[in-house]
């Protein structure tokens, strides 16, 4: 990130709070004036395992269970 000020994309204010994160752990932020929820970047969140899933036996078909 560099050092400029974060603004809402929508409306431009500098007014934001910071809104949780999303499934992939990136921050989220929300305007205080329009409301309106945006993030910085949309990097997806690697597999949990290096190795591939088990292959079912009677369907041949590999299964993630979450």
């Amino acid at each position: 990130m560099n050092n400029s000020t974060l603004s809402c994309p929508k409306c431009g204010s500098t007014s934001l709070y910071k809104n949780g994160h999303d499934k992939y752990g990136n921050q989220q932020f929300l305007c205080k004036l329009c409301h309106h929820s945006f993030k910085l970047s949309h990097s997806h969140k690697p597999k949990n395992f290096p190795f591939p899933y088990p292959i079912c036996p009677s369907c041949s078909k590999s299964k993630v269970f979450v």
